[in-house]
């Protein structure tokens, strides 16, 4: 019996400008990532891609409305490649932009338009533990319906994703904590890292209320006892 498949092709490479050598990017990209991460690390390396920095069009998590203002500023751009950089908000909101039509998004979400798969996707994730580089799911925040829903079709799988230890060499360990609980298995206990005992209720309130789409690809659901434990064992 099939137990569960990875898409995406996962390559790794050491350094940023490896990753621009080997894709090329430029004209014809669509290039996700916040204004900081492309400052520092792709301002020099790439020239003619389409740059979407996502927090232009609203704070916190991801939202239709969010994603129907992309949908506006690329409408009357061609591109045949997605690239995606960050974290799994920015790569969740990425997925979407790899599809034929992608608004009105409610209707997207709803079964109403077909989930067509129409360009390349190559997500590059910053931090660690989320799995949205290689999952098939996109979680928003429905406005119009007032609910969080998750889109997971086969045609959200990335074709590459690219792990580059570069991009998370400089990741606060605050967010380096809520972001890896389901992939942290520290050498030393946390207060070994100089956290401080009374901050793991700091990071289960982040992980109960930022990290929608690591529970939601969770195998098992974790309520807020069960990380704040966890975080404890590990401390």
């Amino acid at each position: 019996m099939k137990q569960f498949s990875v898409k995406p092709t996962i390559k790794m490479l050491d350094t940023v400008q490896e990753l621009c050598d080997e894709y090329q990017i430029g004209a014809g990209d669509l290039v996700f990532a916040s204004n900081s991460t492309y400052e520092r690390y792709f301002k020099d390396k790439i020239d003619g891609a389409t740059i979407i920095n996502y927090r232009k069009y609203g704070s916190g998590e991801p939202t239709d409305l969010m994603v129907e203002g992309i949908c506006e500023e690329v409408k009357d751009i061609t591109y045949n490649r997605v690239f995606a950089i960050g974290g799994g908000t920015i790569l969740d909101v990425a997925k979407l932009f790899a599809l034929k039509q992608v608004s009105p998004v409610v209707d997207l979400y709803d079964g109403k338009i077909k989930a067509e798969k129409e360009k390349q996707l190559i997500l590059i994730p910053t931090t660690c533990g989320t799995g949205s580089e290689v999952t098939n799911i996109s979680i928003l925040e429905l406005t119009t319906k007032n609910t969080k829903m998750g889109l997971a079709v086969d045609e959200l799988y990335a074709d590459d994703a690219v792990l580059i230890p570069e991009l998370v060499e400089s990741l606060p360990f605050r967010f380096f904590a809520t972001s890896s609980i389901d992939a942290l298995i520290p050498k030393k206990s946390l207060h070994e890292y100089g956290v401080k005992e009374e901050e793991l209720e700091e990071f289960t309130e982040v992980v109960m209320t930022k990290q929608g789409r690591l529970m939601a690809n969770n195998y098992v659901e974790l309520d807020r006892n069960t990380v704040y434990g966890i975080y404890k064992k590990l401390y």
